[in-house]
């Protein structure tokens, strides 16, 4: 793939967001340009402008302030695609969405990732069931693919992060794990560390997309965003340590009832506000403000050992926070403020670099309500909202204008309906990192691949959510384990009735005391 190069970056303390890059052609022919990272033992001619192959010669490199050459542009060559590609994890969060349009999900994700699908369906049976969600992803695994399934609400996955020291992932109501994007993108992550533990990367795609091409593009641009790193590092004058590549579509197609046509929006509707309210706080005077584009990115990845150390919020919460996580976990007292049952580890030191890359390939997915609308950016809102006072110091924001920003955040919220006079916008829960969970008791009650575990197949969980997983008959099975020793384990002794026999309650990705 072909980048151009991000014009410049803007550090904020251990925060260095780039300026954004852009896709500019997805399979390049390769020439020996010295600012392509050319595999080593390619030695391919290059084509003259007369149309004739000439021999290879490396052109000269940009001399310019790369913030003042917007053509210059870095390639990277699907050898090393491919083997960032091996590396890394795709974890799929899904819902209700139909089995047909997941297939495609997992249809545009190249071959040599491994994939989770974390499934958080309402329905067991069916087409759309989450038992024909395991069914498909099992087929792509009958043919080599490396990957697992698991639902959301699989109780051995509850006791897992129990024993492993994370009680706050669970609803004290139910003992399972909670509602929430947030909670099925950390679940991935803990599967992702515990059974691919020598993958260096994870990546996150959403599972309505309807065009399978664009997720290949998303898959490779990662690889590509991970590759160029030290380059796009190199012009900040840092060296990149914990990397994020977060990914903005070329557009967002919309019908249009009153015109019959296709439109395609730049930015979508909570993007949009996200969006501006990120750019109102990284501001730098004088500069543009359309320098943020990523806020609600589903579409991102980072290193595994960044996704351990990071701090996740609750539901729809999670992108957003992302941004302002490496401020508070580098603030003095933020991680023992934000969640009191976990140690900090000393991490201070390292430098979070931000890549944002804008792709070739639009994003064409489910109409959601205004109602769906509002949720995601209020929620997105309030996990800014509530930590930007702790973010003070380490950003290098003045107080003023945080204050300024928290109360503009608010008016908005009040003016559009997302809240009432008297409330504040919504509090994401924070969960603490899993580098503080003990991951080896996390896959150990688990459990192993199951019986039909084939090495030449890859690693294959299908059958690890199963019937009995949702109906404890009381007999020795290992679901039997799953909530123990405390007031929950009654709820379970008598569950004979399929999870979340009312849809709203999954389709909710705010939990009760407000996600």
């Amino acid at each position: 793939m072909r980048y151009t190069l991000p014009l410049g970056s803007r550090s904020f303390g251990p925060l260095c967001i780039m300026h954004q890059a852009k896709v500019v052609e997805l399979e390049p022919r390769p020439t020996n340009s010295d600012a392509a990272l050319v595999d080593q033992d390619y030695d391919a001619p290059e084509l003259s402008a007369s149309g004739r192959t000439s021999s290879p010669q490396r052109r000269p490199k940009p001399r310019g302030d790369p913030s003042q050459d917007s053509a210059s542009t870095v390639t990277v060559f699907p050898k090393q695609l491919n083997s960032i590609l091996a590396e890394t994890v795709i974890v799929v969060p899904c819902k209700d969405e139909e089995v047909e349009v997941i297939k495609g999900v997992v249809a545009g994700i190249p071959g040599g990732c491994a994939v989770i699908l974390v499934s958080n369906c309402s329905r067991q049976y069916g087409e759309n069931g989450w038992e024909a969600q395991a069914r498909m992803l099992s087929e792509f695994i009958d043919w080599g693919r490396e990957g697992c399934f698991v639902h959301q609400k699989y109780c051995a996955a509850a006791r897992a992060f129990k024993e492993a020291g994370v009680p706050e992932i669970l609803d004290p109501e139910t003992g399972r794990i909670r509602n929430g994007k947030g909670e099925g993108m950390y679940l991935g992550i803990a599967l992702a560390r515990s059974y691919f533990p020598k993958h260096q990367y994870i990546g996150f795609i959403d599972a309505d997309n309807r065009i399978p091409g664009s997720v290949t593009e998303y898959c490779k641009a990662y690889a590509g965003g991970f590759a160029s790193a030290p380059l796009f590092a190199a012009e900040s004058g840092s060296t990149p340590e914990d990397v994020m590549v977060r990914i903005c579509w070329a557009s967002k197609p919309k019908h249009n009832s009153k015109t019959g046509r296709i439109e395609f929006m730049e930015q979508g509707r909570s993007s949009r506000i996200v969006n501006t309210f990120l750019n109102k706080l990284f501001v730098v005077e004088g500069e543009d403000r359309e320098f943020i584009t990523t806020g609600n990115a589903g579409e991102h990845a980072m290193t595994m050992e960044m996704a351990l150390r990071m701090q996740m919020a609750n539901g729809y919460a999670i992108e957003p926070f992302q941004f302002i996580e490496p401020l508070l976990r580098h603030s003095s007292s933020s991680r023992r403020d934000a969640v009191d049952s976990f140690e900090s580890k000393p991490n201070d030191s390292r430098t979070t670099h931000v890549l944002q890359i804008k792709t070739a390939n639009p994003h064409l997915h489910r109409e959601t309500n205004n109602d769906h609308i509002t949720k995601m950016w209020a929620a997105g809102l309030g996990a800014l909202y509530h930590h930007l006072p702790s973010i003070t110091t380490a950003a290098g924001l003045g107080t003023k204008t945080v204050a300024d920003l928290r109360k503009a955040m608010h008016r908005f919220a009040l003016e559009n309906g997302a809240i009432e006079d008297t409330e504040e916008l919504p509090c994401a829960r924070i969960y603490p990192p899993l580098d503080c969970a003990d991951l080896d008791l996390f896959r150990y009650y688990l459990g192993e691949p199951c019986l039909s575990y084939d090495g030449s197949k890859g690693l294959w969980f299908y059958g690890l959510v199963e019937e009995r997983a949702w109906f404890n008959d009381g007999s020795d099975s290992p679901t039997d384990q799953s909530i123990s020793g405390s007031e929950n384990e009654s709820s379970y002794s008598d569950d004979r009735r399929s999870f979340a026999s009312s849809e709203e309650e999954v389709l909710s990705d705010f939990s009760k005391s407000g996600e």
